[in-house]
């Protein structure tokens, strides 16, 4: 055992060395902090030789409109009214690197915050300082001919963008340094310095940027920022840099504005058709004079879009749809500001509107707002056959197109390929898997097979010790061997994911049609169909007196571009619509009279058939009462006969039983008087059912139709002089179904509209109603549209035809009438519509089914339209018949207005053939009279019942409740 002092002296001695052992492996475990890199900049040179003698600066041509540069000093703000503070601003400077180390610093004065107020987003600030190429975006961040650091801490080269961690804002001084001397280690690279420290590690340039001279770049929103291009900085950085203000001549190129020579900027209005290469013109005169600056909605759109703002592609190329769901852009604020900056700043400006610069009352106010002191107004009609240069440069746009269209498809065609591959391995690694799990499964059933059979052999073994008999003799255990799954060499063998191959998609080639193009065609219209069509009259060439100073032909000469224009007026009238074109009051009141015509006939056409089937009623009751005649005649007769042979009977009996026979006598004589005054009743209820058919309508004595007097099929109908009467009162339209009716309103329909345009279009240069514009101009007359499926039709051209008696499509493809403008016969047209039935009727009894018409029925809202005399004879016809007479004039109940003028379109016959007054007659009289008379006959005379009253009325209840 230990001392205690020992003890107590290790004790204390214990926890420091504890201590100090803690401490050290604390100090081994915490990393040391990373070295900062070594600087590789040194210091500038001396710079020896000529330097940049020109301030550097920001030209107006290399700053976007909305750009306001300070008169003292590099002071950069941004207009911010409206919709303008949504849009990036851009500055580049007039002096470029090509070679050598230089950089230039920038600091956010100040942020320009205003109220937000009505629909959208917050603006968001934003600073991207960096350098891009001269002909480059001012908007960097769009374009790989630039890159720029942001104030969010990312470098951008085009669209992507890299986090380098090098976030700044207000108050803090930025320097930018280019480093293009080949002697450096960090040649070819970009730096970032926030207030004189490294903000990031030298990013290296782009190859596409390498070589090229570059100019010190600034993209800016609701910023106030002052930029420094030297000669001193403003913030030191950890090595002396030369500043953009001194750099040697050798190492930089300056970009230079000439001011015009009598000291006005040109405003270019193009004046060019729709459609016929305008703005492919535009753009190759921007690459040719990028000093211009282009005025136009579709500037707007593309500025918008470099911004950030998420684009509609709706609308035209001339006017693309400005709404971005924010109140100020859809307020057109961007538009008045870019209007009233426009004049202010001295530049060339492109008034680009298609549609503004090819009229009149449109091109004044717009060369209005620049003052003749300041701006020479010039006009370039581009009209007629281009040049030979536009055609090359057209020929090389439309190979462009045909050939991004082709790699889209060839891309993604390869993508649906290697997808299916992919899918085909997934399927195969599936069964693969499968197949291994049910080889593990048999593998581990055998194996507990195996283990079962095991202890029962040492159960039996240990039985049989017990039981003191001999051990048998242990066999040598065959192993079972398992039945493998055969597998392909492509299951044994691991298929790795195969990339998707890098194959060059196959180039294209124009066909002979499109080498003949001449115009490009974009994906949108320049105009948009409607406002073409409603403006395009108004179309001219400018003329000095508009404003204009001169007035350049760049295609053709002044007369052969008037021609042209002519020209393409007349032939566009051909193929437009009239979308401001007015049905006028001649036709609404012609059309009105057609309606009531039309209403007459249908309702004629009912009275007549209410008229036949009120005769049809007549005769059936005229054939009842006649059988009843006959039946009371048969029974009397009958009755007669059995009562005097039962009399004679009763003679030859016994003379002793006198009185009897006298009593039966009476009694007979009784019977016969009751069986007369049953017979006189039955046939005085007749009689009083014929006198209220004759009430309703006296009808022909002899029951004779004058129907049969008149020869129908042989009635010449154009010699007929009433349609409504052609004799016995009997309508030529009689036979009309829903598809004659509806046939000969569209032949009226398309006969008024024929001569209607021509009158309400007032031009004679229109042909008249061209084909392909029929359903729009029948939607504009009458409301409806045409659809020539309806009429089992699958072409316009194929519907007019059925109508050819009367309109027919000439040889311009334009509909034509036959029949004069001011007829008002309106009856020619129920006998054109009777002779075309007659013939259609003969060519389906030839046996021409494609004769018939296929016209569509509309379906009844409120009903299922069903035929107006239902089964059950007179008493589903009677229902059928008083029901639709309460209606409006015998209108039936199967007819539908067309529109809510009035009129009718259809009328379902098929109940009144079906089950009215022919066959639901002749069934319920068969069914009623005949079957109730014979079963009441039978009942009171066949079963000797008659004299008990069991056969009243001659079929009993079985007569009337049929007969009804």
């Amino acid at each position: 055992m230990e001392p205690a002092t020992k003890k107590q002296k290790t004790e204390e001695d214990g926890p420091a060395e504890m201590q100090v052992d803690a401490e050290k492996v604390e100090d081994k475990e915490q990393p040391k902090a990373p070295e900062p890199p070594k600087e590789l900049e040194g210091d500038a040179k001396k710079a020896s030789g000529p330097k940049v003698k020109d301030a550097v600066t920001f030209l107006t041509q290399d700053t976007t409109m909305n750009v306001m540069v300070s008169t003292t000093g590099n002071l950069l703000k941004a207009a911010s009214d409206g919709g303008i503070r949504y849009l990036l601003a851009g500055a580049r400077a007039n002096v470029g690197l090509k070679s050598g180390r230089y950089m230039f610093e920038a600091r956010i004065l100040e942020t320009v915050a205003l109220a937000h107020e009505g629909q959208g987003p917050v603006p968001r600030c934003l600073l991207r300082i960096g350098f891009s190429t001269a002909a480059s975006c001012l908007l960097m961040g769009n374009e790989e001919t630039a890159i720029c650091f942001d104030s969010e801490g990312g470098l951008y080269h085009g669209k992507q963008k890299s986090d380098v961690g090098c976030k700044f804002g207000r108050d803090t001084v930025v320097a930018v340094l280019l480093n293009l001397d080949t002697s450096s280690p960090n040649a070819n690279t970009i730096s970032l310095f926030k207030d004189g420290k490294r903000a990031c590690e030298p990013q290296a340039l782009p190859e596409c940027l390498r070589g090229k001279a570059l100019y010190p770049t600034l993209t800016y929103r609701n910023y106030a920022v002052h930029v420094n291009f030297g000669p001193e900085p403003i913030e030191a950085l950890p090595f002396t840099c030369t500043m953009v203000q001194e750099a040697a001549t050798k190492d930089s190129v300056v970009s230079t504005s000439s001011a015009p020579k009598d000291g006005k900027y040109e405003v270019v209005c193009p004046v060019c058709l729709p459609d016929e290469g305008g703005f492919d013109w535009l753009d190759m005169f921007k690459a040719k004079c990028p000093d211009y600056t282009e005025l136009s909605d579709r500037m707007i759109l593309d500025w918008a879009q470099k911004s950030g703002l998420l684009c509609p592609k709706s609308g035209s190329n001339d006017k693309p749809d400005l709404k971005f769901a924010i109140s100020d852009f859809d307020e057109a604020s961007v538009r008045r500001m870019i209007s009233a900056l426009a004049p202010l700043q001295q530049r060339n400006y492109v008034l680009m509107e298609i549609q503004g610069n090819l009229i009149k009352e449109m091109r004044a106010p717009s060369l209005a707002r620049f003052p003749d002191s300041s701006f020479k107004k010039v006009a370039n009609c581009l009209l007629g056959e281009p040049g030979a240069e536009y055609k090359k440069k057209a020929q090389q746009l439309i190979l462009a197109d045909k050939q991004a269209l082709s790699d889209a498809q060839f891309k993604l065609k390869k993508a649906e390929e290697h997808k299916k591959k992919m899918q085909e391995k997934h399927q195969k690694d599936m069964e693969k898997a499968l197949k291994k799990v049910e080889k593990e499964r048999k593998k581990k059933v055998l194996e507990l097979q195996k283990a079962a059979e095991k202890i029962k052999k040492e159960a039996d073994r240990k039985k049989a010790a017990e039981e003191g008999k001999e051990l048998p003799e242990e066999e040598p255990e065959e192993e079972k061997k398992v039945e493998e799954v055969e597998e392909d060499e492509e299951d044994q063998e691991e298929v790795p994911d195969e990339p998707m191959a890098d194959e060059d998609p196959p180039k294209v080639e124009l066909t002979a049609e499109e080498k003949e193009m001449k115009y490009r065609k974009l994906a949108n219209p320049d105009v948009v169909p409607f406002v073409l069509n409603t403006t395009f009259k108004k179309f001219s060439i400018p003329e000095k007196d508009e404003g204009f100073n001169d007035i350049r032909y760049e295609w053709n000469k002044a007369k052969e571009a008037a021609a042209y224009l002519k020209k393409w007026i007349l032939d566009k009238k051909q193929t437009s619509r009239v979308e401001d074109l007015v049905p006028s009051s001649t036709f609404k009141t012609r059309w009105a009279t057609w309606q009531r015509n039309l209403q007459t006939w249908k309702r004629k056409q009912n009275e007549y058939k209410a008229k036949l089937a009120q005769k049809a009623q007549e005769k059936a009751l005229r054939a009842i009462k006649k059988a009843n005649e006959e039946k009371a005649a048969l029974f009397a007769k009958a009755a007669a006969e059995k009562a005097a042979a039962e009399a004679a009977k009763k003679e030859e009996a016994k003379e002793g039983e006198e009185a009897k026979e006298e009593a039966k006598e009476e009694a007979k004589e009784e019977a016969k008087d009751e069986t007369k005054e049953e017979a006189k009743d039955e046939a005085k209820a007749t009689e009083e059912e014929e006198a209220k058919a004759e009430q309703a309508e006296p009808m022909d004595v002899d029951g004779e139709d004058d129907e049969d007097e008149i020869d129908f099929d042989g009635v010449d109908i154009f010699g007929v002089e009433e349609v409504d009467d052609i004799g016995g009162g009997m309508p030529l339209y009689k036979d009309f179904e829903h598809e004659d009716w509806v046939l000969m309103s569209l032949t009226f329909e398309l006969h008024l509209l024929v001569h209607s345009f021509k009158q309400d279009c007032n031009d004679d240069e229109r042909l008249g109603v061209s084909l392909e514009h029929l359903p729009f101009y029948y939607q504009k007359y009458y409301g409806q549209y045409l659809d020539s499926k309806t009429f089992g039709k699958d072409t316009m051209e194929d519907l007019v035809s059925l109508t050819k008696d009367v309109v027919y499509v000439n040889q311009d493809k334009v509909l034509d009438s036959m029949l004069d403008a001011e007829i008002e016969y309106a009856q020619v047209f129920a006998k054109v519509a009777e002779e075309g039935r007659r013939h259609r009727a003969l060519l389906v009894d030839l046996g021409e089914e494609s004769a018939k018409l296929k016209i569509a029925r509309p379906k009844v809202a409120g009903g299922d339209n069903r035929h107006y005399y239902g089964k059950g004879g007179m008493k589903g016809g009677n229902k059928g018949f008083d029901k639709g007479r309460e209606r409006q004039g015998f209108v039936q109940p199967g007819l539908v207005r067309s529109n809510d003028k009035g009129g009718f379109l259809s009328h379902d016959r098929k109940g009144f053939d079906k089950g009215g007054f022919g066959k639901g007659l002749d069934r319920g009289f068969d069914k009623g009279v005949k079957k109730g008379f014979d079963k009441g006959f039978d009942k009171g005379f066949g079963k000797k019942k008659h004299d008990q009253g069991k056969g009243k009325s001659f079929g009993g209840k079985g007569f009337w409740k049929g007969g009804k």
